[in-house]
């Protein structure tokens, strides 16, 4: 396999964070929207971050290429496949962000449990924090729940495009 394509696996990982932490950035905004600070500020660095995982995403395999020229050989992996690689990447991935945001969605649940009172609504950087970790934690579980089939759709594209993007 051409070092090119692991290249490309990885760089679409990061893509990935990107685009879900650019999602969660803006689902977090809302939380915490102040009227007179403008949409502006809300929307800004959420989305950039998310154009920035789409433009990563799209870019992937000419930037594996620019990467990897002059050293682009093949690696050795004994009946290891793009699928499997796919696989592998986002069952990673997906339980990187799910155990990564575990501990702090459990915890903020429970102290939204315990410390609920009807008379003083919870704060909202509190409820910022756990929206947080539990919009993370469900794509994680998400990604991994679905990585077989993500990884079998770019695998057939992988194999569908011109060599000379391997």
């Amino acid at each position: 396999m051409p070092l090119s394509s692991i290249v490309q696996i990885l760089l679409r990982i990061s893509a990935l964070n990107w685009m879900v932490t650019g999602v969660a950035q803006f689902a977090f905004g809302l939380f915490t929207f102040a009227p007179d600070s403008g949409w502006a500020s809300l929307l800004a660095a959420p989305i950039a971050i998310f154009l920035s995982g789409i433009a990563c995403w799209l870019l992937a395999p000419w930037l594996a290429r620019l990467v990897t020229s002059g050293i682009n050989h093949s690696i050795p992996v004994n009946r290891l496949s793009l699928y499997s690689l796919y696989c592998t990447a986002f069952v990673s991935l997906g339980v990187w962000f799910a155990l990564g945001n575990f501990a702090q969605m459990f915890n903020w649940l429970h102290y939204f449990i315990t410390s609920y009172r009807p008379s003083s609504p919870p704060e909202f950087s509190s409820f910022y924090s756990l929206s947080q970790s539990a919009i993370t934690f469900a794509a994680g579980v998400a990604l991994v729940a679905t990585a077989k089939v993500w990884a079998r759709k770019l695998a057939n594209a992988g194999q569908q495009t011109p060599a000379s993007n391997h």
